[in-house]
């Protein structure tokens, strides 16, 4: 039984069109079909933008950084009442 060319040559050439649609995607060329689920239990670092539609569970602390968040000042002023309120800090330095 001997397979056709023309059989391997559209064999061939659906994994070729398979493999760069892969590499496009990871690229970032192509978009997803869907949306990456990740599940994981120890730390992740993220960068960039993340669009989270259900709770998120945070086991450790998170760096939040108050100078780029609210200048120097450790206090914040409500835009809405214009009322100042202190944000609890701590100096790593003191």
């Amino acid at each position: 039984m001997e397979i056709s060319s023309r059989f391997i040559k559209v064999i061939l050439l659906i994994l070729a069109v398979g493999v760069w649609a892969l590499v496009f995607q990871n690229a970032g060329i192509l978009p997803q079909i869907k949306p990456q689920i990740i599940t994981v239990d120890s730390a992740l670092r993220v960068t960039g933008e993340v669009d989270v539609n259900n709770t998120v569970f945070i086991k450790g602390s998170v760096d939040a950084n108050i100078e780029s968040i609210n200048g120097y000042s450790k206090f914040y002023k409500d835009p809405r009442t214009g009322e100042y309120y202190v944000i609890a800090v701590t100096d790593p330095y003191e």
